[in-house]
């Protein structure tokens, strides 16, 4: 009986600790881009002094075993002026190592 209650207590602190909630209360598993997306959004807001406006996933290509990209456009305001920022992200998906970040500016 100890095991398994000790497994449902474990199962929900998974499940709860990768759940995101949203603003209408809904719990919703946290996409798996999300913790590069919070890098890009971190080292642009370094990169350009200024915080980021706005931000999109575009996408993720994975371009052999042990490197992937995610690929972000983000929007900053800088000196009441919008940049658009293509942000790409490459890492090792077997270690979540980083492998590099890619910056590209464009039209908003």
């Amino acid at each position: 009986m100890f095991s398994i209650l000790k497994v449902i207590i474990s199962l929900t602190l998974i499940m709860t600790t990768s759940m995101t909630i949203l603003p209408s209360g809904i719990l919703q598993a946290e996409p798996s881009y999300a913790q590069w997306g919070r890098i890009a959004v971190k080292e642009t807001q370094k990169k350009y002094n200024t915080s980021v406006t706005d931000y999109l996933h575009i996408g993720s290509v994975k371009l052999s075993d042990t490197n992937t990209e995610e690929k972000f456009k983000l929007i900053l305001t800088k000196n009441n002026i919008e940049i658009g920022v293509f942000v790409t992200i490459a890492f090792n998906p077997h270690n979540n190592q980083l492998l590099s970040i890619r910056y590209e500016e464009t039209n908003p």
